[in-house]
């Protein structure tokens, strides 16, 4: 390639993000062209920035980094993503990579692995950090078949999930979806159905347990 390699951030903390810019702002063949705090902003960011890759946090807010990268895999199959983030479990990276991801490194990395990433995955080859990739070797390998009771959830019931989950009344997640109440009351039921939860409190502590928001929200 003869120019630098495209690159769009997705991170909540600014720290983060700005750390991660001047880690690869300083090598010649990248060049940071975006940046975004939330799944939602990501695909906005990225539609406008046209990246070669998306280094892509997990735990945002409104969309979480996993449907993000569903997205924005449909939506821009060219655009490269790699998942960034503080979980080293196989399951997380496993739904990065289902999601349609092409690496993954934990923050808990040296900073050459995101590099070792960004390079390997601008060449069309998967990319797995070492530090997790024994985890995720092993999980994929004793996987049995069917789907859990998140991936029976629809996109558009994953997304009202995290919505409500993150304290969102149901009129606030209608906003936020361009949807009416009475659909993403709708929506909240088979959520509710499909998880075996009770209330909103069990959707709320679903979510932290699955890493679709942090305990913090």
């Amino acid at each position: 390639m003869d120019r630098p390699i495209r690159i769009v951030l997705v991170d909540d903390h600014a720290v983060m993000r700005a750390a991660l810019c001047s880690l690869l702002d300083a090598r010649a063949e990248f060049s940071v062209v975006g940046e975004a705090d939330n799944g939602r902003e990501a695909l906005a960011v990225a539609a406008k920035a046209a990246p070669d890759v998306v280094v892509m946090d997990i735990n945002i807010p409104e969309l979480n980094g996993i449907d993000a990268t569903r997205q924005l895999c449909a939506r821009f199959p060219h655009m490269k993503v790699i998942g960034l983030s503080v979980h080293t479990k196989g399951r997380m990276v496993s739904e990065m990579l289902d999601a349609g991801a092409m690496g993954y490194v934990p923050k808990s990395s040296a900073a050459q692995d995101l590099i070792n990433a960004i390079r390997s995955v601008m060449a069309g080859n998967m990319y797995v950090s070492p530090e997790v990739l024994g985890d995720f070797v092993e999980l994929r390998s004793r996987a049995a078949p069917g789907k859990s009771a998140f991936e029976k959830l629809t996109g558009r019931e994953r997304e009202v999930l995290q919505l409500l989950a993150e304290g969102n009344s149901t009129k606030e997640a209608a906003e936020k979806l361009c949807l009416s109440v009475p659909t993403i009351h709708t929506h909240r039921q088979h959520v509710m159905e499909k998880l075996g939860a009770r209330s909103i409190a069990d959707l709320v502590r679903y979510a932290i347990r699955e890493g679709i928001i942090s305990a913090d929200c």
